[in-house]
Protein backbone atom coordinates (compact mmCIF):
# COMPACT_ATOMS: atom_id res chain seq x y z
CA UNK A 1 0.00 0.00 0.00
CA UNK A 2 1.65 3.16 -0.95
CA UNK A 3 -0.46 5.55 -2.04
CA UNK A 4 -2.14 7.82 0.67
CA UNK A 5 -2.43 7.53 4.28
CA UNK A 6 -4.21 9.32 6.74
CA UNK A 7 -1.45 9.61 9.81
CA UNK A 8 -4.03 10.83 11.53
CA UNK A 9 -5.64 6.97 12.29
CA UNK A 10 -2.66 5.89 13.73
CA UNK A 11 -2.68 3.71 17.01
CA UNK A 12 0.30 3.22 18.86
CA UNK A 13 0.13 -0.22 21.18
CA UNK A 14 2.37 -1.18 23.93
CA UNK A 15 2.36 -5.08 23.19
CA UNK A 16 1.44 -7.17 26.39
CA UNK A 17 -0.85 -9.70 25.81
CA UNK A 18 0.71 -13.31 24.91
CA UNK A 19 -0.93 -13.64 21.36
CA UNK A 20 0.06 -10.39 20.31
CA UNK A 21 3.89 -10.85 21.43
CA UNK A 22 3.86 -13.81 19.21
CA UNK A 23 2.57 -12.20 16.54
CA UNK A 24 5.52 -9.60 16.52
CA UNK A 25 7.85 -12.38 16.44
CA UNK A 26 6.67 -14.23 14.39
CA UNK A 27 6.83 -10.90 12.24
CA UNK A 28 10.18 -10.23 12.70
CA UNK A 29 11.00 -13.75 11.80
CA UNK A 30 9.74 -13.70 8.49
CA UNK A 31 10.63 -10.54 7.30
CA UNK A 32 13.13 -8.39 9.46
CA UNK A 33 16.84 -8.98 8.14
CA UNK A 34 18.13 -10.14 11.40
CA UNK A 35 14.98 -11.96 12.71
CA UNK A 36 13.52 -11.81 16.09
CA UNK A 37 15.49 -10.92 19.25
CA UNK A 38 15.98 -12.33 22.70
CA UNK A 39 15.16 -10.38 25.32
CA UNK A 40 18.35 -8.20 26.60
CA UNK A 41 17.21 -6.49 29.91
CA UNK A 42 13.84 -4.30 30.41
CA UNK A 43 12.03 -4.59 26.86
CA UNK A 44 9.09 -3.26 25.64
CA UNK A 45 7.34 -4.10 22.35
CA UNK A 46 4.80 -1.75 20.21
CA UNK A 47 2.63 -2.41 17.14
CA UNK A 48 1.21 0.71 14.92
CA UNK A 49 -1.46 -0.41 13.48
CA UNK A 50 -4.00 1.53 10.90
CA UNK A 51 -7.97 1.09 10.76
CA UNK A 52 -6.89 -2.02 13.13
CA UNK A 53 -4.39 -3.60 10.65
CA UNK A 54 -0.54 -3.52 11.79
CA UNK A 55 1.69 -1.72 9.72
CA UNK A 56 4.38 -1.73 11.93
CA UNK A 57 6.66 -3.92 14.82
CA UNK A 58 8.88 -2.11 17.34
CA UNK A 59 10.97 -3.78 20.06
CA UNK A 60 12.92 -1.62 22.73
CA UNK A 61 15.54 -3.17 25.03
CA UNK A 62 18.57 -2.67 26.68
CA UNK A 63 21.28 -0.08 25.06
CA UNK A 64 24.75 -1.46 24.57
CA UNK A 65 27.51 -1.54 27.31
CA UNK A 66 29.82 1.25 25.66
CA UNK A 67 29.69 3.46 22.88
CA UNK A 68 32.54 6.06 22.04
CA UNK A 69 30.04 8.19 19.58
CA UNK A 70 27.25 8.52 22.56
CA UNK A 71 29.33 8.80 25.35
CA UNK A 72 31.15 11.74 23.82
CA UNK A 73 27.69 13.20 22.72
CA UNK A 74 26.15 12.57 26.31
CA UNK A 75 29.70 13.89 27.96
CA UNK A 76 29.74 10.42 29.87
CA UNK A 77 32.31 9.31 32.75
CA UNK A 78 32.38 5.99 33.20
CA UNK A 79 31.14 6.17 36.32
CA UNK A 80 28.63 7.49 35.22
CA UNK A 81 27.89 5.80 32.13
CA UNK A 82 28.25 2.38 34.32
CA UNK A 83 24.90 4.17 36.55
CA UNK A 84 23.00 5.88 34.68
CA UNK A 85 22.96 3.50 31.56
CA UNK A 86 19.33 2.53 32.83
CA UNK A 87 18.05 5.47 31.16
CA UNK A 88 18.99 4.49 27.70
CA UNK A 89 17.00 1.97 25.97
CA UNK A 90 18.08 0.68 22.32
CA UNK A 91 15.49 0.70 19.57
CA UNK A 92 16.77 -3.09 18.29
CA UNK A 93 13.88 -3.66 15.84
CA UNK A 94 11.90 -1.75 13.34
CA UNK A 95 9.87 -3.10 10.98
CA UNK A 96 7.19 -1.85 8.02
CA UNK A 97 5.03 -4.48 7.44
CA UNK A 98 5.56 -5.81 3.67
CA UNK A 99 1.56 -4.30 2.55
CA UNK A 100 2.95 -0.90 3.86
CA UNK A 101 6.70 -1.00 3.25
CA UNK A 102 7.34 2.12 0.67
CA UNK A 103 4.39 4.27 2.03
CA UNK A 104 5.90 7.55 2.45
CA UNK A 105 7.02 9.36 5.29
CA UNK A 106 4.85 6.50 7.04
CA UNK A 107 8.35 5.05 8.38
CA UNK A 108 9.67 8.54 10.54
CA UNK A 109 6.01 9.36 11.35
CA UNK A 110 5.68 5.70 13.19
CA UNK A 111 8.90 6.30 14.99
CA UNK A 112 7.98 10.16 15.80
CA UNK A 113 4.49 8.34 17.29
CA UNK A 114 6.38 5.89 19.53
CA UNK A 115 9.16 7.88 20.34
CA UNK A 116 6.79 10.09 22.02
CA UNK A 117 4.86 7.49 24.57
CA UNK A 118 8.07 5.86 24.95
CA UNK A 119 9.41 7.69 28.20
CA UNK A 120 6.04 7.02 29.96
CA UNK A 121 5.96 3.60 29.15
CA UNK A 122 9.12 2.78 30.22
CA UNK A 123 8.16 4.83 33.73
CA UNK A 124 4.99 3.04 33.90
CA UNK A 125 6.64 -0.77 33.15
CA UNK A 126 9.29 -0.18 35.13
CA UNK A 127 9.59 2.99 37.28
CA UNK A 128 12.31 4.67 35.27
CA UNK A 129 12.88 7.81 33.87
CA UNK A 130 14.08 7.20 29.97
CA UNK A 131 16.10 9.68 28.89
CA UNK A 132 17.48 9.22 25.08
CA UNK A 133 17.70 5.97 22.56
CA UNK A 134 19.69 4.59 20.38
CA UNK A 135 19.87 2.38 17.38
CA UNK A 136 22.52 1.10 14.90
CA UNK A 137 21.56 1.61 10.94
CA UNK A 138 23.00 -1.52 8.72
CA UNK A 139 24.62 0.38 5.60
CA UNK A 140 25.37 -3.02 3.67
CA UNK A 141 21.30 -3.37 3.33
CA UNK A 142 19.72 -1.85 0.65
CA UNK A 143 22.53 1.12 0.93
CA UNK A 144 20.29 1.61 4.84
CA UNK A 145 21.29 5.21 5.71
CA UNK A 146 18.80 5.40 8.19
CA UNK A 147 16.97 8.18 6.44
CA UNK A 148 13.66 7.86 8.40
CA UNK A 149 15.25 7.65 11.64
CA UNK A 150 17.37 11.11 10.56
CA UNK A 151 13.76 12.46 9.42
CA UNK A 152 12.46 11.80 12.79
CA UNK A 153 14.83 13.72 14.52
CA UNK A 154 17.60 10.89 15.78
CA UNK A 155 20.98 12.55 15.17
CA UNK A 156 23.78 10.12 13.45
CA UNK A 157 27.05 10.59 15.60
CA UNK A 158 29.17 8.28 13.51
CA UNK A 159 29.81 4.86 12.56
CA UNK A 160 30.24 1.97 15.38
CA UNK A 161 33.56 -0.51 15.26
CA UNK A 162 31.68 -3.31 15.11
CA UNK A 163 30.75 -6.35 17.84
CA UNK A 164 32.98 -8.99 18.70
CA UNK A 165 31.58 -11.81 20.94
CA UNK A 166 34.55 -14.14 22.79
CA UNK A 167 35.26 -16.65 20.22
CA UNK A 168 33.77 -15.25 17.21
CA UNK A 169 35.06 -12.79 14.64
CA UNK A 170 33.94 -9.09 14.91
CA UNK A 171 30.86 -7.74 13.03
CA UNK A 172 31.48 -4.84 10.52
CA UNK A 173 30.93 -1.29 10.81
CA UNK A 174 26.72 0.22 11.34
CA UNK A 175 25.56 3.92 11.50
CA UNK A 176 25.04 4.57 15.15
CA UNK A 177 21.84 7.11 15.52
CA UNK A 178 20.91 8.63 19.26
CA UNK A 179 17.61 11.03 19.76
CA UNK A 180 17.34 12.72 23.67
CA UNK A 181 13.96 12.44 25.11
CA UNK A 182 14.31 15.56 26.58
CA UNK A 183 15.81 18.84 25.67
CA UNK A 184 18.02 18.72 28.68
CA UNK A 185 18.24 15.17 28.90
CA UNK A 186 22.40 15.00 27.94
CA UNK A 187 22.45 17.27 30.68
CA UNK A 188 21.07 15.57 33.46
CA UNK A 189 22.97 12.47 32.44
CA UNK A 190 26.27 13.73 32.72
CA UNK A 191 25.29 16.02 35.76
CA UNK A 192 27.49 15.48 38.94
CA UNK A 193 24.85 15.78 41.37
CA UNK A 194 22.25 13.82 40.37
CA UNK A 195 19.91 15.72 38.39
CA UNK A 196 15.73 16.07 38.81
CA UNK A 197 15.21 14.22 35.85
CA UNK A 198 16.68 11.03 36.79
CA UNK A 199 14.38 11.27 39.67
CA UNK A 200 11.12 11.70 37.69
CA UNK A 201 10.59 15.45 37.70
CA UNK A 202 9.76 16.38 34.05
CA UNK A 203 10.81 20.05 34.15
CA UNK A 204 13.54 21.95 35.30
CA UNK A 205 13.28 25.46 36.13
CA UNK A 206 9.62 25.59 36.62
CA UNK A 207 7.12 24.27 39.53
CA UNK A 208 7.03 20.91 40.59
CA UNK A 209 6.00 19.29 44.51
CA UNK A 210 5.02 23.10 44.39
CA UNK A 211 8.70 24.18 44.73
CA UNK A 212 11.35 25.78 42.38
CA UNK A 213 13.63 22.90 40.68
CA UNK A 214 17.04 24.43 39.88
CA UNK A 215 18.91 22.76 37.21
CA UNK A 216 21.15 20.25 38.93
CA UNK A 217 24.03 20.52 35.55
CA UNK A 218 25.00 23.74 36.92
CA UNK A 219 26.38 22.51 40.22
CA UNK A 220 29.78 21.04 40.94
CA UNK A 221 30.04 18.58 44.14
CA UNK A 222 33.17 19.49 45.18
CA UNK A 223 32.63 23.33 45.31
CA UNK A 224 29.06 22.46 46.87
CA UNK A 225 30.99 20.39 49.67
CA UNK A 226 33.25 22.59 50.43
CA UNK A 227 31.19 25.36 51.52
CA UNK A 228 29.12 22.99 53.39
CA UNK A 229 31.86 22.10 55.16
CA UNK A 230 32.04 25.77 57.17
CA UNK A 231 29.03 25.43 58.52
CA UNK A 232 28.89 23.99 62.04
CA UNK A 233 27.89 20.61 63.06
CA UNK A 234 25.15 20.77 65.77
CA UNK A 235 25.72 16.88 66.74
CA UNK A 236 27.13 15.84 69.40
CA UNK A 237 29.40 13.03 69.73
CA UNK A 238 27.43 10.46 69.83
CA UNK A 239 24.90 9.26 66.83
CA UNK A 240 27.05 10.58 63.94
CA UNK A 241 26.17 7.38 62.00
CA UNK A 242 26.97 9.79 58.78
CA UNK A 243 29.47 11.98 57.75
CA UNK A 244 27.73 16.02 58.05
CA UNK A 245 28.77 17.40 54.87
CA UNK A 246 28.24 14.06 52.79
CA UNK A 247 24.30 13.93 54.61
CA UNK A 248 23.76 17.60 54.02
CA UNK A 249 25.05 17.73 50.41
CA UNK A 250 22.75 14.98 49.74
CA UNK A 251 19.54 16.88 51.56
CA UNK A 252 20.60 19.38 49.61
CA UNK A 253 21.19 17.54 46.06
CA UNK A 254 17.39 16.15 46.60
CA UNK A 255 15.83 19.79 47.57
CA UNK A 256 17.71 20.26 44.25
CA UNK A 257 15.59 17.95 42.64
CA UNK A 258 12.12 18.85 44.20
CA UNK A 259 11.86 16.81 47.07
CA UNK A 260 11.42 18.64 50.40
CA UNK A 261 9.81 16.97 52.40
CA UNK A 262 11.80 14.45 55.39
CA UNK A 263 10.04 11.50 53.71
CA UNK A 264 10.65 12.21 50.61
CA UNK A 265 13.94 13.16 51.03
CA UNK A 266 15.03 9.93 52.36
CA UNK A 267 13.29 7.89 50.01
CA UNK A 268 15.08 10.14 47.21
CA UNK A 269 18.06 9.21 49.07
CA UNK A 270 17.65 5.25 49.36
CA UNK A 271 16.55 5.29 45.76
CA UNK A 272 19.81 6.43 44.30
CA UNK A 273 22.24 3.55 42.62
CA UNK A 274 24.87 3.64 45.92
CA UNK A 275 27.86 4.37 43.65
CA UNK A 276 25.94 7.48 43.48
CA UNK A 277 25.78 7.97 47.82
CA UNK A 278 29.36 6.85 48.01
CA UNK A 279 30.44 9.47 45.58
CA UNK A 280 28.73 12.04 48.36
CA UNK A 281 30.64 10.18 50.66
CA UNK A 282 27.66 8.14 52.17
CA UNK A 283 28.16 4.37 53.32
CA UNK A 284 26.78 2.38 49.67
CA UNK A 285 25.24 -0.32 52.70
CA UNK A 286 23.06 1.71 54.65
CA UNK A 287 20.95 5.14 54.43
CA UNK A 288 18.83 7.25 56.67
CA UNK A 289 15.41 6.98 57.14
CA UNK A 290 13.06 10.19 57.41
CA UNK A 291 13.62 10.11 61.58
CA UNK A 292 17.05 10.58 60.85
CA UNK A 293 16.56 13.38 58.28
CA UNK A 294 14.55 14.99 60.07
CA UNK A 295 16.26 15.22 63.35
CA UNK A 296 19.63 16.42 61.29
CA UNK A 297 17.59 19.08 59.47
CA UNK A 298 16.28 20.61 62.58
CA UNK A 299 19.31 21.12 64.59
CA UNK A 300 21.27 23.10 61.87
CA UNK A 301 21.42 26.48 62.12
CA UNK A 302 18.77 28.15 59.49
CA UNK A 303 20.13 31.24 58.75
CA UNK A 304 24.19 30.14 58.57
CA UNK A 305 23.20 27.49 55.77
CA UNK A 306 20.84 30.49 54.28
CA UNK A 307 23.98 32.53 53.87
CA UNK A 308 26.30 29.83 52.50
CA UNK A 309 23.96 28.83 50.37
CA UNK A 310 23.24 31.79 48.81
CA UNK A 311 26.63 32.80 48.25
CA UNK A 312 27.16 29.41 46.53
CA UNK A 313 24.11 29.52 44.19
CA UNK A 314 25.01 33.10 43.12
CA UNK A 315 28.82 31.72 42.25
CA UNK A 316 27.17 28.66 39.91
CA UNK A 317 24.73 30.85 38.16
CA UNK A 318 27.54 34.10 37.71
CA UNK A 319 27.00 36.98 39.39
CA UNK A 320 26.83 38.85 35.87
CA UNK A 321 23.32 37.12 35.49
CA UNK A 322 20.67 39.22 33.92
CA UNK A 323 17.47 39.13 36.00
CA UNK A 324 14.42 41.51 35.92
CA UNK A 325 12.06 40.12 38.64
CA UNK A 326 12.54 40.08 42.30
CA UNK A 327 10.05 38.58 45.18
CA UNK A 328 10.48 39.72 48.66
CA UNK A 329 8.72 37.38 50.80
CA UNK A 330 8.81 36.41 54.38
CA UNK A 331 8.94 32.35 55.07
CA UNK A 332 8.42 30.88 58.38
CA UNK A 333 10.38 28.05 59.11
CA UNK A 334 8.55 24.89 59.03
CA UNK A 335 8.47 23.03 63.25
CA UNK A 336 9.97 25.70 64.99
CA UNK A 337 6.88 26.80 66.91
CA UNK A 338 2.73 25.92 65.88
CA UNK A 339 2.61 29.95 68.03
CA UNK A 340 2.92 31.82 65.07
CA UNK A 341 4.18 34.73 67.36
CA UNK A 342 6.88 32.24 68.19
CA UNK A 343 7.75 31.00 64.55
CA UNK A 344 11.29 31.68 63.57
CA UNK A 345 11.09 32.99 59.76
CA UNK A 346 13.18 34.71 56.94
CA UNK A 347 12.28 37.57 54.67
CA UNK A 348 14.09 36.71 51.28
CA UNK A 349 14.57 38.26 48.47
CA UNK A 350 13.98 35.97 45.40
CA UNK A 351 15.65 36.51 41.76
CA UNK A 352 12.54 34.73 40.10
CA UNK A 353 14.54 33.97 36.94
CA UNK A 354 17.14 32.31 38.61
CA UNK A 355 14.81 30.41 41.09
CA UNK A 356 17.91 31.49 43.56
CA UNK A 357 17.33 33.77 47.03
CA UNK A 358 19.96 36.86 46.57
CA UNK A 359 19.21 38.28 50.29
CA UNK A 360 18.02 37.01 53.36
CA UNK A 361 17.24 38.68 56.93
CA UNK A 362 16.38 36.56 60.05
CA UNK A 363 12.71 38.02 61.39
CA UNK A 364 9.33 36.41 62.78
CA UNK A 365 6.25 36.19 60.85
CA UNK A 366 3.96 39.26 61.27
CA UNK A 367 4.89 43.18 61.63
CA UNK A 368 8.50 42.65 62.12
CA UNK A 369 8.53 41.42 58.65
CA UNK A 370 8.29 45.66 57.50
CA UNK A 371 10.97 46.54 59.87
CA UNK A 372 13.05 43.91 57.97
CA UNK A 373 11.90 44.19 54.50
CA UNK A 374 13.07 48.07 55.22
CA UNK A 375 16.47 47.08 56.51
CA UNK A 376 16.93 44.95 53.24
CA UNK A 377 15.14 48.20 50.94
CA UNK A 378 17.98 50.30 52.78
CA UNK A 379 20.73 48.18 52.61
CA UNK A 380 23.07 48.07 49.51
CA UNK A 381 20.94 45.57 47.56
CA UNK A 382 20.50 46.69 43.64
CA UNK A 383 17.15 46.97 42.69
CA UNK A 384 17.46 49.59 39.75
CA UNK A 385 15.75 48.63 36.41
CA UNK A 386 13.97 45.77 38.45
CA UNK A 387 10.47 44.55 39.14
CA UNK A 388 9.75 44.25 42.17
CA UNK A 389 6.93 42.31 44.50
CA UNK A 390 6.13 42.19 47.66
CA UNK A 391 3.00 41.69 50.03
CA UNK A 392 0.30 44.32 50.90
CA UNK A 393 2.01 44.35 54.25
CA UNK A 394 4.55 46.30 52.99
CA UNK A 395 2.47 49.00 51.42
CA UNK A 396 3.12 51.67 54.08
CA UNK A 397 5.05 55.11 53.51
CA UNK A 398 8.78 54.44 55.25
CA UNK A 399 9.12 51.28 53.09
CA UNK A 400 7.50 52.59 49.37
CA UNK A 401 10.18 56.08 49.72
CA UNK A 402 13.12 53.24 51.29
CA UNK A 403 12.03 51.24 47.57
CA UNK A 404 12.09 54.49 45.59
CA UNK A 405 15.55 55.72 46.04
CA UNK A 406 16.08 52.21 44.80
CA UNK A 407 14.93 53.09 41.21
CA UNK A 408 13.04 49.54 40.23
CA UNK A 409 11.09 49.26 36.92
CA UNK A 410 7.91 48.82 38.35
CA UNK A 411 7.01 47.53 42.14
CA UNK A 412 3.49 46.22 43.26
CA UNK A 413 3.89 48.66 46.24
CA UNK A 414 3.89 51.63 44.25
CA UNK A 415 1.29 50.51 42.42
CA UNK A 416 -0.58 49.61 45.53
CA UNK A 417 -0.16 53.09 46.78
CA UNK A 418 -1.50 54.22 43.74
CA UNK A 419 -4.42 52.98 43.75
CA UNK A 420 -5.39 53.93 47.21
Amino acid sequence: MKGFMDFGKLRVKVLTEYIDLADAESLLSRFHPLAARKAMGNRLSYSVSYEGEWVAVLLFDAPVERNKHRESFIGWSDQQRASRLCHIANNSRFLICPKYAGTKNLASKVLSLVTASLPQDWMRRYGITLLGVETYVDPQYNNNQGSCYKAAGWEELGLSTGYQAYGEERTHSKLYFFKPLHKDSCKALSAEIPHALLTGVKEISGESNNNYVLDAAKFNLKSLQKVLSSIKDPRGRQGKRYGFVALLSLCIAAVISGYTQYRQIADWIAKLPATDRVRFGLPGHRTPDETTISHFLRKIDPEELQTVLSGWLLENYQKDTNFELVTIDGKALRGTSSDTKEQKALLNVFANELGITIEHQPTSKGGAEKATAQKIIKSDIDLAGKIVLADAIHTDKTTIDALKKKGPRMSSLLKAIREI
